[in-house]
């Protein structure tokens, strides 16, 4: 028993001085460090040595801006709209699917047996209500961050 402990406590520190190691070897890293692309807005983040450069775009149009105090706010509101729109919308075509494949076993029962279908239609409402729930929540997400990503799009130009 004392010999697994101390072999696991030996994996442990070996496991920590190479997660610090490799902390430290990108401090001085240079080239892109963030990218993200959702509903027509992107945005690119490098560093080089200790500036970070910004290309954020809107349909294929990129600008370039130079990060500094004054903007450092707005554009990282810009890079959580776009990341947030691009979960949202993932999230809204995983349940839209889901609904799908609740219409397919649906249609699938009625041709089937109409009986069954009788029996389980409460079981198959409550499973179309949740995808139709978080589609619509999912939804409103995707509606919300884009207008986000929309305004601090417009704030980041405009400021340049």
């Amino acid at each position: 028993m004392k010999k697994m402990f101390l072999i696991g406590l030996l994996c442990i520190l070996v496991l920590l001085t190479a997660c610090a190691q490799a902390e430290e070897d990108t401090e001085d890293f240079s080239g892109v460090i963030n990218e993200g692309k959702s509903m027509g807005y992107e945005y690119t983040v490098t560093k080089d040595q200790d500036t970070y450069t910004w290309e954020v775009g809107l349909k294929g149009t990129t600008t370039v801006i130079l990060e500094t105090p004054g903007n450092e706010e707005d554009l990282e509101h810009f890079r959580k709209a776009v990341s947030d729109s691009e979960s949202e919308l993932v999230d809204l075509i995983i349940s839209l699917c889901y609904l799908f494949i609740i219409a397919v076993i649906t249609l699938f029962l009625f041709k089937k047996n109409r009986k069954v279908l009788k029996d389980s239609g409460p079981i198959i409402a409550v499973f179309a209500g949740i995808a139709i729930y978080i589609a619509f929540g999912a939804f409103e997400d995707l509606f919300r961050s884009i207008q986000d990503a929309q305004y601090y799009y417009s704030i980041i130009i405009h400021s340049k």
